[in-house]
């Protein structure tokens, strides 16, 4: 994979935190930066994927709910009371 070069602007406390962190890790302070990156971009594609799992579930439920005669909210918390009591 080529690499690129890129400049940014960061406040000076957050770079000497940035510095600070990476020295606990014996990283650099790239390899730091592009690491915490890396875990964002990860971190965002998986919260895109729970929240399109939690729409198809939400549907799922919507469908199983209207199929068993639950028409309103309260017909749901109603029944959902029902089982656990």
């Amino acid at each position: 994979m080529s690499s690129q070069t890129i400049n940014i602007s960061l406040p000076e406390e957050l770079v000497i935190k940035i510095d600070q962190a990476a020295k606990a890790e014996y990283a650099s302070r790239s390899d730091y930066i592009r690491q915490a990156l890396v875990g964002k971009l990860k971190f965002d594609r998986d919260a895109e994927q729970n929240w399109l799992l939690l729409e198809s579930l939400m549907k799922d439920a919507a469908s199983g709910a209207q199929k068993n005669g639950y028409r309103t909210d309260e017909d749901f918390v109603r029944a959902v009371k029902e089982v656990r009591s």
